[in-house]
C-alpha cells in the first residue's frame, strides 16, 4: 500500500512549550540549506497549526494553511525554485499558534499539540544510491532537503502579544477573532528571514506528536491537499486622508504620503492623528514603513465607519448614518506598535500585522518621544480575497442606481470570501450555514468556480453531530450553540449545487447526512398538532434579526433573540414547520435525481402533512400567525413567505396574503437576508413585476447612506458587510435576466427575461460549467448564445416554448 508523505515526515515544534497563559503566540522557524545549482522546480508541501507565513530567502511565498478541520487539515504545495539561489538559502516560517486552552479566533480549528510540517519532493533516480548520504544525492540533483526535523531552529517572537484586552473596545461586542497585536519593536528580530541572519542562539526543534511505537495512533491532523487556490495579495493604496488633527503634517502632506510615497516627518515630542480612507470597504494586510522614531508609540485602528453616540451600551444597538460622514466616532479595533529604541536611524522598519484587517477607514495615531522624530515612508495595504473569476458580466444597466446595486453586491460578496465563506470579515469570519447557502448561490450566478462551495459543503458534512444535525458554524475550535434550522439551509446548498452543476456523485455523498438532519426534525413532530415542536434545551431557535424579536428576556439569554414569542410559550412556531416542509421537498428532488424514488415519495408525503397542519392550526383566514396559540398581532412576513414557498399557500390566496404582509407594517419584517426568500415567494406567487420596486427599497436606502458593502440587518446594524445581503445579484440574474436552471446541471435552461423592467440589457452569464451571452434592446428581439449544447425553455407568462440550441449558435426570439 502506498504511504502518504506525511507518514514519513515529523511534525515539529518548540521545546518546553506552554500555552496556558496566552490566547496565541507567534513562533519563528528557520532552516538553511546549500545549493550547487538552482533546480528548475522544487515542490514542497507545508502546513502548520495554527497559521503560517512561509518565506524563502526573505521573500514571502505563501500564507496558510487554508482553514479547515482536523479531519481534513490542509497543506499547501508550492514551488520554491524561483526563490532559490546558488549557495546558501534559507526557508523560514512565521507561525501563529492559537492556544487549545482559549477560545480565541473562533474560525480556526487547532489540535491539542501545535506543530509545523514541511516535506520536499526529492526524486532519487538511481535506487541503488538510497543508502548513500542523502544530502549529497540532493546536492547532485540540485534539490534542497528541507523536511522538518531537529535541524530546524526556532525562537518565540517575544515582540508580539495577541488579543490584548487593551486593544479591544467592549462596545464592539464579544471578542470573536483575537487577532489584534501589541508589538514592542525593541524585541523584534529584524531580517530574521534572510539567509545571512545568525540563528546560533536559536534552539533545535523537537518532534510534536502523540504517536508511539506499537500503538495504533494517528497524527492529530489528517493532512489533505488544499482544494482552493492561494489567495492573492494585491497592492492597494488609500484613496485620501479624511481627517488630521494638526497643521503639521498637513492634510496635503498626508495625501502626498499615500499617493506618491513622499516621506512624512513627525517631529519629536508630538502626538498626531490622521484618518485614511480606502476607495471601498475591503480586506487586506496593512503595511507601515518607517525609520528613526526610537520609542515612538503607534496605534492603528481599522474601522468600518464613523458612528454617532448611542444611548445604550448594547453593542448591537449602533447608530450609523451616512458612511462618508466623518463627524462621529471611529469605532474599530486597535493594533499597537512601539518603535525599537536601539534600531539604527537609517534602517527601514516595516510593520505588518500577521492577520489581514478589514476596513474602510484606518486611523493612525503617532506619539513621538521628546528627542526622536519619526519618518513615515509608506502606508499601504495588500488586498486579499478569494480569487473568484467572474463569468457573469453585465455591460448595460438601465440606470446608475441599478449599476450601483450590482457593484456593491459583488464587493460585499468578495469581502466575505477568503478560505471559507464568512458571515462578516470585521467581527467574526465564521462560516455559517444560513449565510453560506446564499453566498454560494450568488457565487454560482457569477462564476463557474464551485471550489469554495464544495469545500464549504464538505466541511459542514464533516461536522455532523450525534443528534443528526451539522454544526451551525464550522470550522471552529469548539462546538457552538446550535441553530437547528441552519442544518436545513445546508440541505439547500446541496440542492443548489445539483441544479447548477448536476453532480450526482456529490449528491449521493451527502444523502446520509441529509436523512439524519430531516430525521432530527421528524422526531420533534408534536403528536397533538402534527407541527414541529421544541428543539433541544441547548439549541438557539434563531429565525431572523428583527426589531420585534430583539428582547433577550429577563435572564438576558441571547438564545431568546431573533425568535418569535410563540416559541417561548409552546415550542411551536409556524416557521419551523414551513421551512422543514420546504426542505423535505428539496430533499425529495435530490432523491429523485439519484433514483431514490421511495424516499422521495416519503418526503413529499411528510411535507404535505406539515402543510395541512400549518393551515389547520396557524391560518386565520387572512394570514398565518407565528404559532398555533398566537393572537392575531403575532404575525410575521416570514410565516407568509415560507407558506408560499412550500406550497401551503397557493394561487389567489397566496397573492392576497403576500400583498397584505408586505404592505402592512404590523407584520414583523424580513431582514435583508430573509428578503431573498421574499423575492422568491413573490415570484412564485406571480407578484414579482408588481412588487420589485418596493422590495429593492432597503438597498436603495443603503446606497443613499453611501455604503460600499451591504449591512447585516436594519434591525441589528452591527456589521457593515454581510454577504447574505447581496440579494441583488440573485435578483438581476434570476429575476430580471430571468435565467435559472429548469433541470439539474442546466440540462435545460429556463429563461424569462423581464424587458419591461430593463429596456436594454447586454451581458454574459455563468450557467453551471458554461455560459450564455444575452442581450436585448427596444424594438429588437432577445438574443442569446450558449457556450454548450442545451435546451432553452422560453417562458412568457403562463406559456412556454422549448428550443434546442447548439453551442455558439445565436437564438433570437420575441417576448
Amino acid at each position: 500500500m502506498p504511504r502518504h508523505w506525511s507518514e514519513t515526515v515529523d511534525w515539529i515544534w518548540a521545546s518546553n512549550w506552554d500555552e496556558s497563559r496566552d490566547v496565541a503566540r507567534i513562533v519563528q522557524f528557520r532552516r538553511s540549506f546549500a545549493l550547487e545549482s538552482v533546480p528548475s522546480e522544487c515542490l514542497i508541501h507545508v502546513s502548520a497549526d495554527t497559521r503560517y507565513r512561509l518565506y524563502v530567502n526573505g521573500r514571502s511565498v505563501c500564507f496558510g494553511p487554508a482553514k479547515s478541520h482536523l479531519g481534513e487539515w490542509n497543506y499547501e504545495s508550492v514551488d520554491i525554485a524561483p526563490f532559490c539561489n546558488v549557495g546558501r538559502n534559507t526557508i523560514a516560517m512565521r507561525v501563529l499558534r492559537y492556544s487549545a486552552q482559549f477560545p480565541g479566533n473562533m474560525s480556526l480549528t487547532r489540535a491539542i499539540l501545535p506543530g509545523v510540517i514541511v516535506h520536499s519532493d526529492v526524486v532519487v533516480r538511481d535506487p541503488t544510491q538510497i543508502l548513500i548520504n542523502i544530502a549529497r544525492i540532493i546536492a547532485n540533483e540540485g534539490k534542497p532537503e528541507v523536511g522538518t526535523n531537529s535541524s530546524w531552529r526556532w525562537k518565540i517572537d517575544e515582540a508580539v502579544r495577541i488579543g490584548s484586552k487593551s486593544a479591544w473596545d467592549p462596545n464592539l461586542g464579544p471578542v470573536l477573532l483575537s487577532i489584534n497585536e501589541d508589538v514592542d519593536g525593541s524585541k523584534q528580530d529584524l531580517d530574521w528571514v534572510q539567509p545571512n541572519f545568525d540563528d546560533g542562539t536559536w534552539l533545535p526543534a523537537v518532534k510534536a506528536t502523540m504517536k508511539a511505537p506499537m500503538l495504533p495512533i494517528l497524527d492529530q491532523r489528517r493532512l489533505a491537499k488544499r482544494s482552493i487556490p492561494l489567495l492573492p495579495e494585491t497592492p492597494g493604496r488609500f484613496l485620501e486622508i479624511v481627517k488630521c488633527d494638526a497643521d503639521t503634517p498637513s492634510l496635503q502632506d498626508w495625501n502626498h504620503l499615500i499617493r506618491h510615497d513622499q516621506p512624512l516627518k513627525i517631529e519629536a515630542g508630538r502626538r498626531v492623528t490622521a484618518v485614511f480612507a480606502a476607495e471601498t470597504y475591503t480586506t487586506g494586510f496593512i503595511c507601515l514603513q518607517m525609520r528613526q522614531g526610537a520609542g515612538a508609540k503607534i496605534r492603528i485602528r481599522c474601522a468600518e465607519c464613523f458612528e454617532q453616540p448611542s444611548a445604550t451600551p448594547n453593542p448591537f444597538a449602533r447608530i450609523k448614518t451616512d458612511r462618508t460622514d466623518v463627524s462621529g466616532a471611529l469605532m474599530g479595533k486597535d493594533d499597537y506598535y512601539i518603535c525599537g529604541r536601539d534600531t539604527p536611524s537609517d534602517v527601514v522598519v516595516t510593520y505588518e500585522p500577521f492577520w489581514f484587517r478589514t476596513f474602510r477607514y484606518v486611523e493612525l495615531e503617532i506619539e513621538t518621544r521628546p528627542s526622536s522624530p519619526l519618518e513615515i515612508l509608506q502606508m499601504t495595504f495588500h488586498e486579499t480575497h478569494y480569487p473568484l473569476e467572474k463569468t457573469t458580466q453585465i455591460t448595460k444597466f438601465p440606470s446608475v442606481e441599478e449599476s450601483k446595486l450590482w457593484d456593491i453586491s459583488i464587493n460585499t460578496l468578495r469581502n466575505c470570501m477568503h478560505e471559507t465563506y464568512e458571515d462578516c470579515p470585521f467581527y467574526e469570519q465564521n462560516q455559517f450555514g444560513m449565510d453560506s447557502r446564499l453566498q454560494i448561490l450568488f457565487t454560482y450566478q457569477l462564476s463557474n468556480d464551485d471550489r469554495l462551495a464544495r469545500k464549504c459543503m464538505q466541511e459542514f458534512h464533516s461536522s455532523r453531530r450525534s443528534d443528526g444535525l451539522v454544526e451551525t458554524h464550522f470550522p471552529s475550535p469548539l462546538p457552538g450553540v446550535n441553530i437547528p434550522y441552519f442544518s436545513l439551509y445546508w440541505i439547500f446548498m446541496v440542492y443548489d449545487h445539483m441544479m447548477y452543476f448536476g453532480d450526482e456523485t456529490l449528491v449521493r455523498r451527502y444523502l446520509g447526512t441529509i436523512d439524519g438532519i430531516l430525521d432530527h426534525f421528524h422526531q420533534r413532530i408534536d403528536d397533538s398538532n402534527n407541527l414541529v415542536g421544541r428543539m433541544a434545551w441547548d439549541a438557539w431557535p434563531f429565525v431572523d434579526w428583527t426589531q420585534q424579536w430583539s428582547d433577550p428576556g429577563p435572564d438576558h439569554d441571547f438564545r431568546n433573540l431573533a425568535v418569535p414569542p410563540a416559541y417561548a410559550r409552546t415550542g411551536c412556531m409556524t416557521y419551523s414547520s414551513l421551512i422543514y416542509s420546504l426542505t423535505l421537498q428539496r430533499a425529495a428532488q435530490l432523491c429523485e435525481f439519484v433514483g431514490r424514488r421511495d424516499t422521495a415519495s416519503e418526503y413529499h408525503q411528510r411535507a404535505a402533512q406539515l402543510n395541512a397542519a400549518v393551515m389547520k392550526h396557524c391560518f386565520r383566514g387572512d394570514f398565518l400567525v407565528d404559532g398555533p396559540d398566537s393572537p392575531p398581532e403575532e404575525r410575521s412576513q416570514h410565516a407568509q413567505v415560507f407558506a408560499v414557498l412550500c406550497g401551503a399557500l397557493e394561487g389567489e390566496t397566496a397573492r392576497t396574503v403576500l400583498r397584505h404582509a408586505l404592505a402592512d407594517s404590523s407584520f414583523v419584517r424580513c431582514s435583508y437576508a430573509m428578503s431573498f426568500y421574499v423575492f422568491e415567494a413573490v415570484r412564485t406567487a406571480g407578484l414579482y413585476d408588481e412588487l420589485r420596486s418596493t422590495l429593492l427599497e432597503p438597498w436603495r436606502d443603503m446606497v443613499r447612506q453611501n455604503l460600499s458593502t451591504w449591512a447585516e440587518s436594519a434591525a441589528m446594524p452591527r456589521s457593515d458587510c454581510h454577504a447574505w445581503s447581496s440579494v441583488p445579484i440573485h435578483d438581476f440574474v434570476a429575476n430580471v435576466a430571468g435565467l435559472t436552471p429548469a433541470t439539474p446541471g442546466f440540462k435545460r435552461i429556463r429563461l424569462e427575461p423581464r424587458r419591461e423592467l430593463w429596456k436594454e440589457m447586454s451581458g454574459s452569464f455563468a450557467v453551471g460549467n458554461g455560459s450564455i451571452a444575452m442581450s436585448w434592446s427596444p424594438g429588437e428581439p432577445v438574443e442569446l448564445v450558449p457556450s454548450f449544447d442545451t435546451d432553452v425553455e422560453i417562458c412568457d407568462g403562463s406559456a412556454s416554448t422549448l428550443y434546442n440550441v447548439k453551442k455558439d449558435t445565436k437564438l433570437r426570439f420575441d417576448i
